[in-house]
């Protein structure tokens, strides 16, 4: 997410199907009760999930 990357960009790189980040990020963001990619860099920073640089 940080870098940019689309999902199946970042699918190849990881060596999983095409549809896996999507599927994980949407998990995420259900967890986190927000609704764009945006919040839930924004929620992940404020709860600790990532560290902010």
């Amino acid at each position: 997410m940080p870098a940019g990357l689309t999902d199946p960009t970042a699918a190849a790189q990881l060596g999983l199907s095409p549809r896996t980040p999507h599927r994980r990020l949407r998990r995420l963001m259900d967890i986190a009760g927000v609704r764009t990619r945006i919040q839930l860099g924004g929620h992940a920073v404020r709860h600790g999930w990532v560290e902010h640089r």
